[in-house]
């Protein structure tokens, strides 16, 4: 499998986050992740391991073990959830996620083990269970030292509770999640309880309900479990005395209050775990770690704090902390349908200047207009179904010096995060890049005082009228370009024979066709296999080359290839998994230098900027793509001129009403064209300078070519 079906793979599996869980009794659900375990060679047995179980702080507790063993010298697997933004993230190894590539080869792996699974008569394993096992499957795979898993819901019959874990934590307990785990804490307690093993260490906080930490007591006595709970002076162990911790971490102002509590836990684990652990070591993670979404500050001055407080007790903490930051807080708040979104919009109450009710587009987030009818009566309400609108209305109601809060779901928090570019790594372009292209056009619209229409439900085709005819828009695909020129321009083989037979310049380029193709395709094949097309590839190229495919892959498939053996990798990749009538793939020559991209109409450029990051991937070439990326606008004449003639050059080859194209200025060889692009996204730009500059090139489009 490729990355993309490896996602589908497992996106096809029965979810519980998503509304979707598994059938049969809940007794079927450990032997079923056990079988799936053995089926996989037990990989569970080849490294210890710490389990994280509780109802808030498992998260920030887990990440910042993790932390700490690794700056003491430890390999160490982290497995968590749920994501923010990538599945990956919930399988790292030393604070890393692995690349594409990994993780594809190693889910092809974990299917081959557990294809027929079902003929085990446990029913079908879940997503969470396979992430589970495949997450075990990579720890072992990398020879961690140990790894670190944090508990997916409850405790007793989570996946990740499978086996006996060297030691166990319980974060704070608290009422969650009650129509599975029940409706009290103890009851609560009890479930999470079942990681701990008899004859094995358990930690716990001193913060917890004084009934709860009773009953942990109780329980852990009568369970032979070796219990240790972390409060203010130490480590407390039945019979022993206290124990300081190596570096006693201290409240901040950028911390939340239950992070001490939270960070007391790791600290004591990683003593537990690694005896020589260095004081400088440990002090410097204290003072360095962040979990994402977790109190997390999009903006300093004045603070914009993002927060996945989903339950009451983690919504009465975060009040808390943000007392002492302002006493009146613009709360931007998604609640998931399972979650008590009145107890959470009421601890949040005494503090809100008003809520602005939105959903997050998750499978299981509740209506922004249901939200509404769990809200207090007593705090102004504005109801935004969209999630990006109710940001922008947020800073809009906050003005300049009020302060923001987004809450109640992480889901909405990893949308807030990418809405304010906070440092994430994106599956691929979300469906907010195209719809920008929309807003612009409408916007436009008003501007000439013509009229837009949705013409489809889903909001993706606009019908705009006030010219001499009707003209439809789907999302970034416009009517400005022939449509035969633009199939042309869509497809990277055919605009590059076009444009080097026109003398235009171009990295050297070699198509090649899928071998493995079904024998209608015979007359297209350019060799017999992949390795001759790598040997090929070796005799007339340089390295590195870019693998690309020639259509429709948004970045995300182009990749650099460093030898012939990486070449000849990627190509039984891209060719076992290509589509019935995606079998052309490009291998290209490198070009070196900074990219740029000129937006243009026929031959007339209209604006041009460099493209710009801190960072790129293998799997996505553009540096607009990186969290870091930016949109800097050409002010230098000399290259606007050479741009301007780039563009006229190409108008006289195809004829394109507004398209874009995507260059390097290499070092050696001057400008090469990558590629052109006739249906060019405006959301990069905007990132870096706003909708002014799209919106006004619509202006002029539409006077072009609709009156």
């Amino acid at each position: 499998m490729d990355y993309f079906r490896s996602k589908r793979f497992l996106d096809t599996l029965p979810d519980w986050e998503r509304g979707r869980p598994a059938e049969g009794p809940l007794e079927h659900y450990l032997p079923r992740v056990r079988a799936m375990l053995h089926r996989c060679a037990d990989p569970q047995t080849r490294f210890p391991s710490v389990i994280v179980a509780g109802t808030n702080g498992k998260g920030t507790t887990a990440s910042l073990l993790a932390a700490l063993l690794q700056a003491g010298g430890r390999r160490v697997g982290f497995y968590s959830s749920p994501h923010l933004h990538s599945q990956r993230e919930r399988i790292q190894i030393d604070g890393s996620l692995l690349d594409k590539d990994r993780w594809a080869d190693s889910l092809t792996t974990f299917a081959d083990a557990t294809h027929g699974f079902g003929r085990e008569g446990l029913g079908e394993f879940s997503r969470f269970e396979a992430l589970t096992v495949l997450a075990a499957q990579m720890f072992a795979d990398a020879a961690v030292d140990v790894a670190v898993f944090e508990v997916g819901l409850g405790g007793r019959y989570d996946a990740t509770n499978a086996w006996a874990h060297d030691m166990a934590i319980l974060t704070q307990v608290s009422l969650d999640h009650c129509a599975v785990l029940g409706d009290d804490p103890i009851t609560i307690a009890s479930d999470k309880l079942c990681v701990a093993r008899g004859g094995r260490p358990l930690l716990t906080t001193s913060a917890q309900q004084p009934e709860v930490l009773a009953h942990i007591r109780h329980h852990a006595q009568h369970q032979g479990i070796e219990l240790g709970v972390c409060g203010p002076g130490g480590i407390e162990r039945p019979g022993a005395p206290i124990a300081p911790y190596i570096v006693s971490p201290e409240p901040g102002p950028t911390r939340p209050g239950t992070w001490v509590d939270n960070a007391r836990m790791a600290v004591a684990a990683a003593m537990y775990l690694q005896a020589d652990l260095a004081v400088p070591a440990v002090a410097g993670v204290l003072a360095g770690h962040r979990w994402p979404g977790r109190f997390e500050r999009a903006r300093e001055q004045p603070p914009i704090i993002l927060d996945g407080a989903h339950n009451p007790a983690a919504a009465a903490a975060l009040g808390d902390d943000l007392r002492p930051l302002g006493e009146r807080w613009t709360f931007v708040v998604g609640v998931n349908q399972d979650h008590d979104a009145a107890g959470v919009l009421r601890h949040l109450a005494s503090l809100a200047e008003r809520f602005i009710l939105t959903s997050s587009e998750h499978p299981k987030a509740m209506s922004a207009e249901d939200l509404a009818q769990c809200a207090p009566t007593d705090v102004p309400v504005n109801v935004e179904p969209g999630w990006r609108t109710a940001l922008q209305r947020g800073l809009q109601e906050a003005g300049e010096g009020g302060t923001i809060c987004v809450t109640g779901s992480l889901h909405l928090v990893a949308r807030a995060r990418e809405f304010f570019a906070l440092p994430h790594e994106l599956e691929g372009i979300s469906e907010d890049v195209s719809y920008e292209s929309l807003e612009c056009l409408q916007q436009a619209c008003v501007r000439l005082g013509w009229k837009t229409e949705d013409v489809s439900r889903d909001g993706n085709v606009v019908r705009v009228t006030g010219g001499r005819r009707p003209l439809l828009f789907y999302r970034n695909k416009h009517p400005f370009n022939d449509y035969v020129a633009a199939r042309m321009a869509e497809d990277k083989g055919y605009q590059y024979e076009m444009l080097v037979t026109a003398g235009l310049p171009m990295p050297f380029t070699m198509q090649v066709f899928n071998p493995y193709a079904e024998e209608r395709f015979n007359r297209y094949k350019t060799h017999l296999s992949v390795e001759d097309i790598a040997a090929d590839v070796d005799a007339t190229m340089s390295y590195p080359v870019m693998v690309k495919k020639p259509r429709g892959s948004v970045s995300t498939g182009v990749f650099m290839e460093m030898n012939r053996a990486a070449v000849a990798t990627r190509l039984q990749q891209l060719f076992e998994n290509a589509g019935f009538l995606d079998n052309l793939v490009l291998v290209q020559s490198f070009a070196d230098g900074p990219e740029y991209r000129a937006v243009a109409t026929q031959g007339d450029l209209l604006l041009a900027y460099q493209k710009v990051s801190d960072g790129l991937s293998a799997h996505d070439r553009n540096p607009l793509h990186h969290p870091t990326g930016r949109a800097e606008r050409v002010q230098d004449e000399l290259i606007l001129q050479e741009l301007a003639r780039l563009t006229g050059k190409i108008a006289a080859v195809i004829d394109l009403g507004f398209y874009a194209v995507d260059l390097i200025r290499d070092r050696e060889r001057g400008w090469q064209i990558l590629e052109l692009n006739p249906n060019p996204f405006c959301f990069f730009y905007n990132r870096t300078h706003g909708q002014e500059d799209f919106t006004s090139l619509y202006v002029n489009l539409l006077q072009k070519y609709a009156t």
